[in-house]
């Protein structure tokens, strides 16, 4: 049974957004990580399809709507897919009580979330050291030395939980000070901050361009109007400053 926990476990590692090794963001948290498909690997592993199927089926129509802005992440569903599913089946527990058995899942992968890229942030720096001295080994290191502090924070968890069932989970879930989540909360709330911060200091050429990402952050912060709405309005303007730019520069 160890074996199979220990499976488990690295899928749950396979499946998070930082883990580039099943064909990268497409074959790891946008497949893998998906509520369904995890229910369904567990499923298999553990030789329950049917029960495992019908865990899948409630906790991905709750968290079907649920996005990654920026890496924001308000609840880990690839924690949530694989370890709801495997409890619910090691414990013998009725799939209708996987969605009060996701919550505390998710507060957990939440958790590890934050403080993985609290800790990553220190390879990053350390990377623009070695990249600002030429020094690609360096580099390259600090790409990788992240993935281990990944895997830690996310296998070992995984397989103590896993282990240990469905009692040590809502247990440790209590006993965390508040503090300590609130400091890893804000200090995720900032991280996607940064980061964006950073892809637009890259990408922005021009002050225009960065006016037109404000208007679109007004419009869904303050005007309430839908993300799709606001993309297809982005679109289209794109498309008419993109003729009006290259009519100017033919005539030019």
């Amino acid at each position: 049974m160890i074996i199979k926990l220990m499976i488990i476990a690295l899928l749950a590692y396979l499946g998070a957004i930082g883990a580039p090794w099943f064909l990268g963001t497409t074959g790891g948290f946008y497949t893998l990580g998906r509520p369904l498909i995890a229910a369904a690997l567990v499923g298999i592993i553990l030789g329950d399809l049917p029960k495992a199927l019908e865990v899948g089926v409630l906790i991905q129509a709750m968290y079907i709507g649920i996005i990654t802005p920026g890496a924001v992440m308000p609840f880990d569903v690839d924690y949530i897919g694989y370890l709801t599913t495997a409890l619910v089946i090691l414990s013998n527990l009725d799939p209708k009580l996987a969605p009060t058995l996701a919550v505390p899942v998710g507060l957990i992968g939440v958790l590890i979330w934050n403080t993985i890229w609290v800790i990553n942030v220190y390879f990053a720096h350390k990377a623009d050291r070695y990249a600002e001295r030429a020094d690609y080994k360096g580099v390259a290191l600090m790409n990788i030395l992240p993935q281990i502090v990944n895997f830690a924070l996310r296998f070992i968890p995984a397989l103590v939980i896993l282990y240990l069932g469905k009692g040590f989970l809502e247990n440790l879930v209590t006993s965390i000070p508040p503090f300590i989540n609130h400091y890893l909360q804000v200090v995720g709330g900032m991280l996607p901050a940064l980061g964006i911060g950073l892809l637009l200091n890259m990408i922005i050429k021009e002050k225009i361009y960065l006016g037109i990402f404000l208007l679109g952050f007004l419009m869904v912060e303050y005007l309430k109007l839908p993300i799709l709405a606001v993309a297809l309005f982005g679109g289209v303007l794109s498309l008419f400053w993109f003729k009006f730019t290259s009519v100017n520069t033919k005539e030019v």
